[in-house]
């Protein structure tokens, strides 16, 4: 008899561990699934509506980051619990995953489902108490609706979650009822991730370079490096489609130690060429230099291109032997955007303090739309300001662009920065920016971003994009 009850404890623990969530007591993802799949059996081809709202917790990994999982966890108790409170008896709620929810409601239509969604939102106004932390969420959320969405319990789940996605999309704090058109969008980005993990070691990725020039003498000083995507049976693909996706999906790491390598070997190939030590700048994304891997990713790419750092110590003695057989590191130049420099501002100036002593720049990308303030920027080791086309293409007929612009000009050389206007594609900017003393410009005026042949052809004819600089009576 013993033996008997003993067994029925343990199956009727097995099932409530199997079909119960231990954080929550709520029912987990596979009782969710199959409530949903019973309800829908039982509604039949009735006129019974069935809504299915997906909710997730508005930038919940930042409450785990800053006060911990163990306050992480009581939160989630407690919107549970919240969340129990804007129900009724007869409908299911269920936790799904981490952050994420979902409620089944069945009524005569779905306008329930939007007074529902409005409850919760309102429900989450009152602060959550933590100990001695008095946290505000807010959550995103999806609908999707039986009959309309689908007959299917798990394409109805998902469908919530694509809309839930949708409004995390649109800033969080709100609903969004599922729409045919989501699906398509949701599969584009599915295929668009699956064709970027698959383009770095299918060599799909290239490199084009934009020349940038010294306004005094005409001459080209550098190029920047541009990403580019060449995807089969799309072409090539600007950054702006597939960057924010290499981001999300944690790919832009291994892109961008794949950038570093590819400008360093082609400094290499220029050189060897006898083209001469043309100086590359590289965009450097806030994760990639955010997760400490930008000085691991530099050296290696030195070091696979005949660069020992320890030479840099015998510089002076040995500059003529290093350039035969190596890359100088001052050749190759980091573009950070003033957002990530500033996220971590003193933890970066830590990082760029060690990329300057190796002899690698630093430039400063898109500045003046960021918030970096003069005091950082003094202690930030950089060499030189961008200054962003935004200012650029009104900067002759727009006052507040050209006090800015020439405010940032003049900033900068009392910093003994170097400043590149972005963006320059009228001969009135670039007399503009020369006569208010901009070092260097690029932009399509110059030349649009090549392909290393173009460059190369470009580089190798040794000629001035401008003549030199004019006198100006200001």
């Amino acid at each position: 008899m013993d033996d008997v009850k003993h067994r029925e404890k343990a199956e009727r623990w097995l099932s409530q561990f199997s079909h119960y969530d231990t954080l929550t007591g709520l029912p987990n993802r596979t009782l969710f699934y199959e409530s949903l799949r019973k309800i829908i059996k039982q509604a039949g081809t009735g006129d019974r509506i069935i809504s299915v709202l997906v909710l997730g917790i508005d930038n919940f990994k930042d409450v785990n980051d800053t006060l911990g999982h163990a306050l992480g966890d009581e939160l989630l108790r407690q919107f549970s619990l919240r969340l129990l409170e804007c129900l009724r008896i007869r409908d299911l709620i269920a936790r799904l995953s981490g952050d994420e929810f979902g409620c089944i409601l069945a009524t005569p239509d779905s306008s329930n489902a939007r007074i529902v969604a409005s409850k919760i939102r309102e429900a989450l106004r009152q602060p959550f108490e933590l100990q001695a932390h008095q946290i505000t969420v807010t959550a995103s959320i999806g609908i999707s609706v039986y009959p309309v969405d689908s007959l299917d319990a798990d394409t109805l789940i998902k469908n919530g979650d694509t809309a839930m996605y949708r409004s995390k999309k649109s800033g969080g704090d709100s609903y969004c009822f599922f729409m045919a058109e989501m699906n398509a969008t949701a599969m584009r980005k599915l295929d668009q991730e699956n064709a970027l993990r698959k383009a770095l070691y299918q060599d799909e990725f290239v490199l084009y370079y934009q020349p940038k020039m010294e306004l005094s003498s005409g001459r080209i000083t550098g190029v920047e490096a541009l990403i580019r995507w060449n995807r089969p049976g799309h072409g090539v693909v600007a950054p702006l489609e597939f960057i924010s996706a290499l981001e999300q999906t944690g790919l832009i790491n291994q892109v961008g130690a794949w950038v570093i390598d590819s400008a360093c070997k082609q400094i290499a190939e220029w050189r060897h060429a006898g083209i001469g030590e043309i100086p590359i700048s590289v965009n450097v994304s806030g994760r990639q230099f955010s997760q400490c891997n930008l000085n691991q990713d530099v050296l290696r790419a030195m070091r696979e291109n005949d660069v020992d750092p320890e030479l840099l110590e015998f510089e002076l003695q040995t500059e003529r032997a290093l350039r035969e057989h190596g890359i100088d590191f001052d050749l190759l130049e980091l573009e950070l955007t003033e957002t990530s420099l500033m996220t971590h501002a003193k933890k970066t100036i830590g990082i760029l303090e060690k990329l300057k002593a190796l002899g690698i720049r630093i430039s400063i990308d898109d500045f003046g739309t960021g918030y970096s303030s003069l005091a950082y920027l003094k202690r930030f080791p950089v060499d030189v300001l961008k200054i962003d086309r935004s200012f650029i293409m009104d900067v002759t007929t727009n006052p507040a662009d050209a006090a800015i612009t020439t405010a940032i000009i003049g900033m900068a050389h009392s910093l003994g920065v170097t400043v590149v206007a972005e963006g320059v594609e009228t001969i009135e900017q670039l007399d503009f920016l020369r006569m208010y003393g901009c070092d260097e410009i690029q932009g399509y005026y110059l030349a649009q971003p090549l392909p290393a042949i173009e460059i190369s052809r470009l580089l190798s004819s040794d000629k001035k994009l401008l003549q030199p600089a004019q006198s100006f009576v200001l």
